[in-house]
């Protein structure tokens, strides 16, 4: 590498570097956050040849990091574009502290730029979290979320709202459900039975302590029972999971949200206890609220003044 000259007005100096040189030379996450496809083009024109083979480093103490170039690297290497023996590097000094807001905003802005169950894979990944069921490792499992914690799809949340306005965090809320969901997911839940609005109710019921593993386990496994032509509360949240499928309804928002109470309102039946008069059932389920359920979950995990959860 050779320096041509600093810039000492602009705060920055030019440095004359190998391909190869600058390949080596370390990427953080705001590496070409928001690099455009121009250089393919500029490349092209021959009065901007130079200027197509510029980049940006940032220098942090002695460490070089890139700023620019990673389109035109892919294409550089890949031989979309001819690959260049010298690059003309402007190189600008950061303070560690400016490095790492840098690094926050642009890691916060890929999230972003993910599709949603994307961002709970990436957060499972940060959390050092393995599922091993189909239904929660592909990690569709955001809007679930959104019920368990907000009682509705981010879609059906008014945006006007205080407590609604802010969207969640998804890393933080599957912090907040990490005992539940391994829980779930040492089910083997069955995709077909652990739908979004089941997948909620289930969420809510567990964070509240309640012991219902053995419920989850006989739903999974369908074994609702019945007597004297009644069903237990099993068998009627099976019912209802059934209706739903039949008539394709179970993926539409506002079904879901009746999923989620339907298993709220099965739970709450079958830790009474057989002996409960409402056990037996010729009735479909009606359904419990969700929302007075929910401040007393965020209540419990001490996460009520958590506007984003």
């Amino acid at each position: 590498m050779k320096m041509v000259y600093p810039i000492s007005d602009l705060g920055c100096a030019v440095l004359r570097m190998s391909f190869s040189d600058w390949l080596d030379v370390r990427e953080p996450e705001f590496f070409d956050v928001d690099e455009g496809d121009l250089y393919g083009f500029v490349q092209q024109i021959p009065s901007l040849y130079a200027y197509s083979f510029t980049v940006v480093l940032v220098k942090v103490g002695t460490t070089l990091f890139k700023l620019t170039g990673k389109r035109r690297k892919e294409a550089w290497v890949t031989g979309t574009l001819s690959k260049p023996d010298y690059l003309t590097a402007l190189i600008f000094d950061m303070t560690e502290l400016d490095f790492q807001t840098l690094c926050t905003k642009a890691k916060a802005k890929q999230f972003e730029a993910l599709p949603p169950h994307e961002v709970v894979k990436a957060a499972y990944s940060e959390l050092g979290l393995t599922f091993v069921s189909e239904r929660l490792r592909n990690g569709f499992i955001n809007e679930a979320i959104h019920i368990a914690l907000r009682g509705r799809q981010r879609s059906l949340q008014d945006k006007r709202s205080i407590r609604e306005r802010e969207d969640i965090n998804m890393k933080k809320a599957i912090e907040l459900f990490k005992n539940e969901l391994l829980l779930i997911d040492g089910l083997l839940p069955k995709s077909d039975i652990f739908t979004t609005g089941v997948l909620a109710g289930s969420l809510i019921m567990l964070g509240l302590n309640k012991p219902i593993t053995e419920f989850l386990k006989r739903l999974n496994n369908n074994q609702g029972k019945t007597k004297d032509g009644l069903a237990d509360p099993i068998e009627c949240l099976l019912k209802a999971i059934h209706r739903h499928k039949i008539s394709q309804r179970t993926m539409q928002p506002r079904m879901a949200i009746d999923l989620a109470k339907k298993t709220v309102h099965a739970i709450a039946i079958w830790l009474e206890g057989e002996q409960s008069a409402k056990y037996w059932r010729m009735r479909d389920l009606t359904g419990h609220e969700l929302m007075p359920l929910i401040m007393e979950l965020k209540q419990l995990k001490m996460k009520n003044a958590e506007r984003d959860l």
